[in-house]
């Protein structure tokens, strides 16, 4: 019993992981927007990995769906702001040509 005690603090946290969709895993990254058409702008945070590198890709991976339910296929990250507690990313999200 003790051991389900110890492992469902982590059972927990690790449950709460944001997961890529199919849909936002399609939607890339881009430096520049020339040549894409501006659908919005979207942000997303998250404080419930267990390392700040957890957090990072967690709220990535929310922006990414975020913006593939808009039907962006790219976004253009406008700021991350990284802290041991948690990490917040805003991005444009748009649809560019594809070559």
């Amino acid at each position: 019993m003790s051991r389900i005690l110890l492992l469902l603090p982590v059972l927990l946290v690790l449950g709460c992981a944001t997961q890529l969709t199919p849909e936002g895993s399609s939607v890339g990254i881009v430096l520049d927007k020339e040549g894409c058409e501006f659908l919005g702008t979207v942000s997303a945070s998250d404080s419930m990995g267990m390392t700040p590198a957890d957090h990072a890709e967690n709220a990535m991976n929310a922006l990414r769906n975020k913006a593939a339910a808009m039907g962006a296929n790219s976004v253009r990250i406008i700021n991350v702001d990284s802290a041991p507690e948690a990490t917040t990313a805003l991005a444009e999200a748009l649809v560019c040509e594809t070559e």
